[in-house]
């Protein structure tokens, strides 16, 4: 049975909601491709609930200050 999230998980932790969807809809496509790739078949549970359960329990890193990853990651630098 899959797992429902409330809302209250994400604020527990301090994780904006809106950040926790983008982490965790790149960490399901990435845990998606990685299974695709090695001929996996598909668990007993969706990506994007495993990927959501890892935001969750912060096993993926959120990040939030903007400013420093366009500057990481800007051109010419």
């Amino acid at each position: 049975m899959a797992k429902t999230f409330y809302f209250e998980e994400l604020t527990n932790v301090g994780i904006n909601p809106y950040e926790a969807v983008i982490a965790s809809s790149k960490e399901a496509r990435r845990l998606n491709q990685n299974r695709l790739l090695s001929d996996s078949p598909e668990g007993p549970e969706k990506m994007t609930t495993v990927a959501l359960d890892r935001v969750v329990k912060s096993q993926i890193e959120v990040v939030t200050d903007y400013e420093k990853v366009n500057s990481e990651y800007s051109p010419g630098s």
